[in-house]
C-alpha cells in the first residue's frame, strides 16, 4: 500500500504540525536507545534488547511524522513514510526487517542470535542518526 492509499484507509491520517508532540517523542526515543544501549549483553535481555531499540526507532519515526504533520495508525504506515515522503527507503526496509523481528519476539516469543543483537545495537543508533537530517526540513 502506498502513502495516498493509506491517507485514503486511515491508517496514515494528516494532523496539524505538532512540534511539541514531537520534541517529547524525540526524547523519549533518546532515552529509550540510553536504555537498550546500557542494558547488559546477555542471552536473557536479548529480547528486550531488540524491543527497545525499536521502540526507540518507532518513537523516533513517529515524532517525525508530527514534526511533518502525519499520525501513524500502524507501524506498516511508518514504512510507507520512510519510504515514500523521507525518501529514506534503505531505512524503511531496516525498519520493517526490524518491526517484523520485533513482532517476533512480542507474539511468538521467538529468540534472538546474538550476532542478530549486535547488528541491532550497531545499526538503529546509526538508523536514527541518519534521519536526524530530517528534523531540520
Amino acid at each position: 500500500m502506498n502513502f495516498q492509499q493509506s491517507i485514503e484507509q486511515g491508517t496514515i491520517k494528516k494532523v496539524f504540525k505538532d512540534i511539541l508532540r514531537s520534541q517529547n517523542l524525540f526524547s523519549a526515543s533518546s532515552k529509550t536507545l540510553i536504555t537498550a544501549l546500557k542494558t547488559n549483553f546477555e542471552p536473557n535481555a536479548f529480547q528486550s534488547i531488540v524491543r527497545e531499540l525499536y521502540e526507540a526507532l518507532r518513537q523516533y519515526c513517529e515524532a517525525l511524522g508530527y514534526l511533518h504533520g502525519y499520525k501513524f495508525g500502524t507501524h506498516e504506515a511508518i514504512t510507507t513514510f520512510l519510504e515514500e515522503m523521507l525518501h529514506e527507503k534503505n531505512i524503511a526496509l531496516s525498519f520493517d526487517r526490524y518491526r517484523k523481528l520485533r513482532n517476533g519476539i512480542n507474539y511468538y516469543g521467538d529468540d534472538v542470535a546474538p550476532e542478530t543483537v549486535k547488528e541491532a545495537l550497531k545499526e538503529i543508533p546509526e538508523l536514527i542518526t541518519i534521519l536526524s537530517k530530517h528534523k531540520r526540513e
